[in-house]
């Protein structure tokens, strides 16, 4: 697969490798006050970002798993790479004078920031989001949209992945098959819009019920209580 598949892949296993279970089934204020405990900790202490992100990614170990944590590592070192040559590059032309340990730092608080940024993202549940849409009051299409973007994107990923490997067999190149895959997507999302008018239309009369997991929030809580030892 071309280097573009690759990178789509990853980024199809960082965030559309799981589906509604896990933490995206804990209880919103478990995740609520992680969130807001892990951006007080980053804003207050300079290194609380290194330490957020490797809590982070070992809560990631747990859901969305193993695969998820590789995955994410290589999206965010890509970042984290592309940081840290651009200051090297700013220490050669002059315009900054960091040194290589303020540089591979530079590059640290990267990949952990990039990797909390990315599992709050994870852990955030389409259906709850409909759900508390729903109750602002919001009835007919917008409510659907968390829905539909969850549905539809990675099945767009997954096409352009599939169309990727087709054109690799007839030995075509990789912008050959984008304006493919491009046209597909497009053509879904008119059909998905066509059968489902009536639905997409209408209001939600009832909100979607999730089964609550026993023990995530409990472990999110953990984690929320280490991060409160490091605030003191």
């Amino acid at each position: 697969m071309s280097v573009i598949g690759s990178l789509v892949s990853i980024i199809y296993n960082v965030f559309f490798l799981r589906g509604e279970d896990g933490f995206r089934r804990a209880e919103p204020f478990s995740k609520i006050i992680y969130i807001l405990c892990a951006i007080t900790l980053m804003t207050r202490h300079p290194d609380g970002v290194v330490i957020t992100g490797v809590i982070t990614l070992l809560l990631g170990l747990y859901y969305p798993g193993m695969e998820w944590a590789t995955s994410t590592l290589v999206l965010t070192s890509l970042l984290g790479a592309y940081m840290g040559a651009s200051t090297l590059l700013s220490n050669v032309l002059g315009w900054s004078s960091l040194t290589i340990f303020q540089i591979l730092l530079v590059m640290a608080r990267t990949i952990t920031l990039s990797t909390t940024v990315i599992f709050i993202v994870v852990i955030l549940s389409p259906v709850s989001i409909s759900n508390i849409l729903r109750k602002l009051g919001i009835r007919k299409l917008v409510v659907h949209v968390p829905l539909l973007i969850w549905r539809l994107v990675p099945y767009g990923m997954r096409w352009f992945m599939e169309s990727l490997m087709i054109g690799s067999l007839k030995n075509e190149k990789t912008t050959a098959r984008i304006p493919v895959v491009v046209a597909g997507v497009i053509e879904v999302g008119r059909f998905l819009e066509e059968y489902s008018y009536h639905r997409l239309n209408s209001e939600i009369k009832t909100p979607i019920i999730l089964v609550k997991e026993r023990h995530t929030p409990d472990i999110i809580l953990v984690a929320f209580s280490f991060l409160m030892l490091l605030l003191l």
